[in-house]
């Protein structure tokens, strides 16, 4: 069993001077050791850090404690129980040295979206985490100073790929991996820490905020929309699962089926309604394939195969997404586009929790276990893609929810995903509610009742 290794890291003066992120940085976080398993993680996890509320990023480390990468809790519970962390983390992360100037780290979690970013030191050791609320706030206390220096070249962003750009103080690019992040020996330096959520994008030197510029009204859209079912396709280990010829992993397929169902949703509306003036306006040409290489059933296994043509389906996405960047494809933010779109969720949302509340079946023959389980796990899916496009939603569509004082709504139907996609029990079970064990697609409703009726609040909302 690992042992415990929780230490604070402080940096050394020079390093930790004002408005440098080893100043700023919060040594509060989760580092595992790289040749630890998916299984030896979760017994520490669970072991050492339960006061930790839900982490959804753990740093991972080598034994000097140098950083390797990262990977989701998600990741980590639906991984092989043998896998070891070294082979499913995530190597494409942004870093920042200890001494980046605020403006510079600032600029990158600006220009990345970054909900937080890891610190190194001169030796690539982690030691420490900066949260964008704490640069936020520091930015707002200094809004009114001047900068008083240049900030020296030598402390550019770095990723673990360039672990010799941090010897000669050059900045680091790596090329675009994306191991993701989902799921999926012995001894892990560990510390005691907050997480930082998941934010794995293509990693480039940190340029400054007057060079940063806003992104393509719809291009988070899009962005988000395509995320969740290319990890699904992509990046999750053993793939596509519904169409196996051998059913090994039916909690994985059905929540597949999940995110699948979301992410056709949101593209016939995409394809329908937001890309268009009007009914008479003709489809986006990439949209509408899009559209249709999605409702390829998912458990069919060639002629074509549903993972090949869901693949294609998302890359006329990006290709929609290039021509948003160049002004050559529109993206219209209306209340009317947006709230067919919302109505949509919503009544997916209410399939899914009659699925979790419903005690007999349609025939009349009780809920059994096993299928218990598959619309627990199909629930969780829907949350978890939709978690993720509602943050696209907010991003993109952030004017007119504003203006209709929609903003705190929608980040409460987020937020509820958020838990729905986090509940994450060992073994589902189907007691009763009044029983000694849990009726665990009970658990799974209570959120994503307040999912749906935070989206139900905010359809009324933009309706007046």
């Amino acid at each position: 069993m690992p042992e415990d290794k929780s230490h604070k890291t402080t940096a050394s003066p020079k390093e930790s001077e004002k408005d440098t992120a080893g100043n700023i940085m919060t040594t509060d976080f989760i580092a595992l050791n790289k040749d630890l398993t998916a299984k030896e993680a979760v017994e520490f996890l669970k072991g050492t850090h339960q006061e930790i509320k839900q982490p959804t990023q753990i740093f991972v480390v080598d034994e000097h404690e140098t950083f390797m990468g990262a990977i989701t809790l998600n990741q980590l519970l639906f991984a092989s129980a043998e896998t070891i962390l070294e082979d499913f983390m995530i190597t494409d992360i942004h870093t920042v040295n200890t001494g980046l100037d605020m403006e510079h780290v600032k600029a990158l979690i600006d220009q990345y979206h970054l909900p937080s970013v890891p610190v190194i030191d001169k030796t690539n050791k982690l030691v420490g985490v900066i949260n964008a609320n704490q640069v936020l706030y520091l930015a707002k206390q200094d809004i009114a100073k001047t900068p008083s220096h240049t900030p020296a070249p030598t402390h550019e962003a770095q990723t673990p790929a360039h672990k010799a750009a941090a010897a000669t103080h050059e900045a680091a690019a790596p090329t675009h991996e994306t191991a993701e992040k989902k799921p999926e020996h012995p001894l892990a330096a560990t510390r005691k820490k907050t997480t930082a959520e998941h934010g794995e994008t293509p990693a480039h030197g940190v340029q400054k905020a007057a060079e940063t510029k806003p992104r393509a009204k719809g291009v988070a859209f899009v962005e988000a929309t395509i995320a969740p079912l290319d990890y699904e396709l992509n990046e999750r280990f053993w793939g596509w699962r519904p169409n196996d010829i051998l059913n090994f992993t039916d909690n994985v397929n059905n929540s597949q089926l999940g995110v699948l169902e979301v992410t056709r949703r949101t593209v016939v509306a995409l394809t329908e309604r937001i890309s268009r003036t009007g009914a008479t306006a003709a489809f986006d040409e990439n949209l509408e394939n899009s559209m249709n290489w999605l409702m390829i059933k998912a458990g069919d296994y060639w002629f074509p195969s549903p993972e090949s043509k869901y693949n294609d389906s998302l890359d006329a996405l990006r290709t929609y997404m290039k021509k948003l960047e160049i002004g050559e494809a529109n993206f219209y933010t209306r209340t009317d586009n947006l709230i067919p779109l919302l109505m949509a969720y919503e009544d997916l949302l209410g399939s899914c929790e009659e699925n979790l509340v419903k005690t007999k079946e349609d025939d009349g023959s009780p809920v059994s276990f096993f299928k218990a389980d598959d619309y627990f796990y199909y629930a969780k899916g829907v949350a978890s893609a939709l978690g993720t496009i509602l943050e696209g939603v907010l991003e993109d569509f952030t004017g007119i929810i504003e203006s209709r004082r929609g903003t705190e709504v929608l980040h409460h139907a987020i937020e509820s995903c958020h838990h729905a996609s986090e509940v994450n029990p060992w073994i589902i079970t189907n007691s009763p509610l009044d029983g000694v064990l849990a009726n665990h697609r009970a658990n799974m409703a209570a959120p994503l009742s307040h999912a749906r009726f935070y989206i139900s609040v905010l359809i009324k909302t933009l309706s007046t």
